[in-house]
């Protein structure tokens, strides 16, 4: 799709079955705005006789091969996520509901931006399949919240009729942003880009542990995190980490307990309540936001 044709998003969006544009964008945008929608649902700009897509899938940027899906195990059905080292933040990309993915690729291969990586499609899961009239490609981009996600699985949610599959690249380990502005401009800082986010809600948290996401994320990081006895954690409306303050031993912010909401800007609260990161009476941290901290702090447990 050619971006001089681009003006708005019902230039290149799919909508879900509500057929309204906003259901293919980014943010609390299904179920008449009860449901999360994490990425943009890319509309085909080409389909054969058939009525398939066969429109090609680029790589976003430079980056490798994290994670190639070929089975029809989950929502996203037949997907690619890629990593990017070279951005000012290794942001991940993910491409869903692919009909293919180029056979030669491996994970661990590098590849240039602007590599065709696969072909445009519906898959699902087998139970829920996508109708052709509606294929597209779903779109994320984000980060990882730890490189310990089995562990806290296995601990959290582990049983022999779930197991967990996609290993560190299961969704419930990643959190993205709105890739609006990134497909818009060749030239967008992702660093800036994600520290400009707006701040909805504060946490604290006491450890002297480092989280790996400090480690993997440290444009995301205040503070010296070698003397830290507890962050200070900043999230978007939607529960994606968003700038890490450390907090020295004796601060008068660390929390007498090991979590806590320090500080809320009421203006998202009501989609802080819808998205469940806060409690249904907006008072306290909702099951998603609990989980996306226990999770964080996963590699800090005793």
């Amino acid at each position: 799709m050619d971006r001089r044709t681009i003006h708005s998003p019902e230039d290149f969006i799919q909508p879900a079955s509500s057929d309204k544009v906003e259901s293919g964008c980014f943010g609390m945008v299904r179920d008449n705005h009860r449901r999360f929608h994490e990425g943009l649902d890319i509309r085909p700009s080409l389909v054969n006789n058939n009525g398939e897509p066969t429109d090609l899938i680029f790589s976003a940027m430079a980056g490798q091969v994290a994670y190639i899906n070929q089975g029809l195990n989950g929502p996203y059905g037949k997907y690619i996520i890629l990593v990017h080292p070279q951005a000012e933040i290794p942001v991940y990309t993910l491409y869903a509901h692919l009909a293919t993915i180029d056979s030669s690729l491996r994970v661990g291969d590098s590849i240039p931006r602007g590599k065709p990586i696969a072909l445009m499609g519906h898959t699902s899961m087998a139970s829920s399949p996508i109708p052709k009239d509606r294929a597209h490609l779903h779109f994320e981009v984000g980060v990882r919240l730890s490189d310990s996600f089995n562990q806290w699985y296995k601990q959290k949610l582990g049983k022999e009729e779930s197991p967990n599959i996609h290993g560190v690249w299961n969704g419930q380990n990643l959190t993205g942003f709105d890739p609006t502005n990134l497909l818009a401009s060749t030239s967008v800082n992702v660093a800036e880009l994600i520290r400009s986010l707006p701040t909805a809600l504060a946490v604290t948290v006491r450890t002297n542990r480092t989280p790996d996401f400090v480690k993997r994320y440290p444009k995301l990081v205040v503070g010296d995190p070698s003397t830290a006895a507890g962050w200070y954690i900043e999230f978007t409306w939607h529960g994606m980490p968003k700038r890490w303050t450390a907090l020295p031993a004796g601060s008068s912010q660390l929390p007498a307990t090991s979590f806590q909401i320090a500080a809320l800007d009421n203006r998202y609260k009501d989609s802080m309540v819808l998205r469940k990161i806060l409690t249904p009476d907006g008072r306290g941290p909702g099951e998603n936001l609990t989980q996306n901290v226990e999770i964080l702090f996963a590699n800090c447990r005793n």
